[in-house]
């Protein structure tokens, strides 16, 4: 599935999947002649059988000539009304029925995704090969799956196509009928096909728990889709509510990082999902619904008891990778659920120092007024609140640290013993806008201060750190998630036919 839920900084080890994306059906070029295509082309586009038996009584090498995407004149008949032009062809061209374009689309491949039966019908009476795969290893059973033609379907299987085989991605069919059950797929299906599809292939008796290239299970990619009636069914049929991925995702993850309700509604209350299984980075579903600004999520988990201050492996809670991003709103419900919102991570940082790096005016002043004090709290290397500003070259939120009573030159000591004010880290930088603006309000480079000047806003509030193993560089990537969510591998294709 290409995929993908929040993603987390390289240093945690973290999943990077790739954004859900559906197929798209492949359609036809309207200006045949762009693609080389030749009189005997364009007659079984047509469906002029009288000009394709000419043509071929004349000229029966022709039936071997390529377009530009070595496409045969066969395969221009997928979307005729006419069988004629297809039999007259291969009665000429016999050898040709199962013949590649530069994609590996046979014609019934085109036929399939075209929907159109009576050639579809047709060229298995032909002994086209209904286990042909393309190039990217898509079967006539996946195509009619993504493109939601169950009549098609249910041919080719009748025919004895293999409703589980994977495609490049480890795509099977089921994999795809799951994410086509969902209300926002790109192909723009009804979900009722999808449904439709999906039912008809677990019908057939399909194993449920097969396993994508990145270990998802069709469960996942229904989450991921926002289909709840898809989970139930897969979940009837014997899928493990609790399966995951190479990265720990569970179902309940994914439809989470999507903000689908509904989805994590079922898996609760229908399926039996536990509300704070966690990943392989140790976060539950709630870290996603936080992190990605799902509020009605958020409130959700939490009212099926979801744990507020549950701390992943490096220590951080919901509260801290929401703030990474921003999430004022969620904050604001893990607040009013009793969060604390004061949990030092591994680094030592709070929520508000993550909220600083994001450049997150509103959500500072508000932890700010639920903690007014906690403005020069240092983390465990010693960087306070004023210190991330100034690397980060945030006048602005200089600005507001200093409005809260922010101290102009708390000391860190880097992991070279190196001792910095904020002045320096902008420096440091070479922010010099933020270093200038620090200047002008009393801000003075470490080497300069004495106890006495070290005394700004009353006591000597400096502090030294403990050792770190970088200085700055991590700022830049303390980033909890990225807004991408839990998703599925697309199959790629070149847009062949026009859809009819």
């Amino acid at each position: 599935m290409t995929s993908s839920m929040a993603e987390l900084p390289a240093q945690y080890g973290a999943p990077n999947p790739q954004a859900v994306t559906t197929p798209s059906r492949p359609i036809s070029p309207m200006n045949a002649i762009g693609e080389g295509a030749t009189p005997l082309m364009y007659a079984c586009q047509q469906s002029r059988d009288q000009d394709v038996r000419r043509i071929l009584a004349k000229k029966p090498e022709a039936a071997k000539e390529r377009d530009r995407t070595m496409k045969t004149a066969l395969h221009y008949c997928a979307e005729s009304a006419s069988l004629t032009c297809a039999d007259i062809f291969l009665s000429v061209a016999a050898d040709l029925v199962d013949a590649r374009d530069e994609d590996g689309y046979t014609p019934l491949h085109l036929a399939v995704i075209a929907g159109n039966r009576p050639l579809i019908k047709f060229l298995l009476s032909k002994n086209a090969d209904v286990n042909s795969l393309d190039y990217e290893r898509h079967s006539v059973v996946h195509w009619a799956t993504v493109c939601g033609e169950v009549e098609a379907l249910e041919l080719v299987l009748d025919a004895g196509a293999n409703p589980s085989t994977p495609d490049i991605h480890g795509g099977y069919p089921v994999h795809y009928a799951a994410q086509m059950c969902g209300p926002n797929s790109e192909m723009g299906n009804d979900v009722r096909f999808g449904l439709a599809v999906l039912r008809k292939l677990l019908a057939r008796g399909v194993e449920v728990n097969v396993r994508d290239k990145d270990g998802r299970q069709p469960i996942l990619w229904a989450a991921s889709a926002g289909s709840a009636d898809a989970i139930l069914a897969l979940v009837n049929a014997g899928a493990n509510v609790e399966a995951d991925d190479k990265d720990g995702l569970t179902a309940l993850h994914c439809a989470a990082s999507r903000g689908h309700t509904d989805c994590i509604e079922t898996l609760v209350t229908l399926c039996g999902a536990e509300v704070d299984v966690i990943d392989s980075n140790g976060c539950t579903a709630l870290f996603y619904a936080v992190t990605l600004g799902h509020a009605d999520s958020t409130q959700l988990l939490l009212n099926f008891g979801a744990e507020p201050d549950r701390q992943d492996r490096k220590g951080r809670t919901p509260a801290h990778c929401g703030a990474a991003k921003g999430q004022l709103e969620t904050l604001r419900i893990l607040g009013t659920h009793g969060a604390n919102l004061w949990v030092r991570n591994v680094r030592g940082d709070y929520p508000l120092h993550e909220a600083v790096v994001s450049g997150r005016k509103n959500l500072v002043y508000w932890l700010l007024t639920q903690r007014p004090d906690a403005v020069n709290s240092p983390n465990n290397d010693g960087r306070c609140p004023l210190h991330i500003a100034a690397v980060n070259n945030n006048v602005e939120m200089c600005k507001i640290l200093l409005d809260n009573q922010a101290l102009l030159n708390p000391v860190m000591r880097t992991s070279k013993g190196q001792l910095m004010t904020p002045i320096d880290a902008a420096l440091h930088r070479g922010n010099r806008g933020c270093a200038k603006y620090l200047q002008l309000h009393g801000g003075v480079p470490a080497s300069k201060l004495t106890d006495k000047s070290a005394r700004v806003r009353g006591g000597n509030q400096r502090s030294v750190a403990r050792k770190s193993g970088d200085e700055f560089k991590h700022y830049e990537m303390m980033h909890c998630f990225n807004s991408k969510s839990v998703s599925v591998h697309r199959i790629r294709t070149t847009r062949i036919f026009r859809k009819p």
